[in-house]
């Protein structure tokens, strides 16, 4: 028995070092491209950097001037290469864009796009889903929903209206913040709020709380941008931590003051529920993204383009 004991905490700790000794040979991967960047802390790469400024838009800004157009930084020891020359990005959206086209794959998301023998597959799945929907994002498509832009600008100058007539100054950004949103979910999702006249809608906390992810979440999110190799599990404990959240909010009514659902989950769900009353309706008068969407939506497996 001590003997197996030995044999396993040797072999654990031979990954360990293999691990550890990948680890350190990615950090070369830019130096062997000749292309600058921040030095990397081990393990960390330059994610402490970002955490410290708080925001990765203004740290890259930081970078740029001082590293030029075109560098290197590492989230984790994951390699992401900064772009911000306009020759390069024309050959990059343009010239070359068959072999760009993928997105880069979010923490806690389904890793699909990490498979390289399904690459070529998600490529023409993205090729077929860019034509169905370009055409709904034409000026005379976006027109029409002219009438639904113009109903929340119309609230919006109401509110602007009683804030005036009060004579004292105003915070206008909460205005414009609950304006925006009520248009997007107008547009966007086919749904009617109340967010601008009640600051307590659903839609409107939800929405708030995507950019204000719970701690648990958070640390979800950094272990899997330094422990990609994971990327599985941490999916799979979002998951299920979603999962017991719901249930627990199902049999327990009163703790739902207490736990709540993941927001985005909670999106996508009322999208869902949109998109499944919308295709039960014979007619519908209604001119939104999600009609144009449905309306544009083919189930044929390849599409001539």
């Amino acid at each position: 028995m001590l003997l197996i004991t030995s044999i396993l905490i040797a072999i654990l700790l031979l990954v360990i070092i293999a691990y550890l000794w990948q680890i350190r040979q990615i950090y070369n991967y830019f130096k062997q491209l000749n292309i600058p960047g921040p030095p990397p802390v081990f393990f960390f790469g330059n994610i402490l950097d970002i955490i410290k400024s708080r925001q990765l838009s203004l740290t890259v800004q930081k970078w740029t001037g001082k590293y030029g157009r075109i560098f290197g930084y590492f989230e984790g020891h994951t390699p992401v290469l900064v772009i911000s020359d306009p020759d390069i990005l024309q050959d990059v959206f343009i010239k070359s864009f068959s072999n760009f086209h993928s997105r880069r794959p979010f923490p806690l998301k389904d890793p699909e796009g990490k498979d390289v023998h399904l690459f070529r597959a998600i490529g023409l799945r993205w090729k077929r889903q860019r034509f169905v929907i370009n055409p709904i994002f034409s000026s005379a498509k976006l027109k029409q929903m002219t009438p639904l832009v113009h109903r929340s600008v119309d609230m919006l100058m109401k509110k602007m209206s009683e804030e005036h007539s009060k004579g004292q100054p105003f915070d206008i950004y909460a205005y414009f913040k609950r304006f925006t949103m009520e248009t997007i979910w107008s547009c966007g999702f086919g749904v009617d709020t109340d967010m601008q006249n009640n600051t307590n809608d659903p839609y409107l906390i939800r929405s708030q709380n995507i950019f204000t992810a719970q701690k648990g979440l958070k640390v979800l999110i950094i272990l899997s941008l330094f422990i990609t190799e994971l990327s599985n599990l941490w999916l799979q404990i979002d998951r299920v931590d979603n999962f017991i959240r719901c249930w627990l909010q199902r049999i327990i009514p009163f703790a739902k003051k207490f736990i709540q659902e993941d927001p985005d989950k909670w999106i996508l769900r009322q999208a869902y529920e949109m998109i499944d009353k919308r295709e039960h309706i014979d007619q519908m008068t209604r001119t939104d993204l999600v009609q144009l969407m449905l309306e544009s939506a083919s189930n044929d497996d390849f599409i001539q383009v």
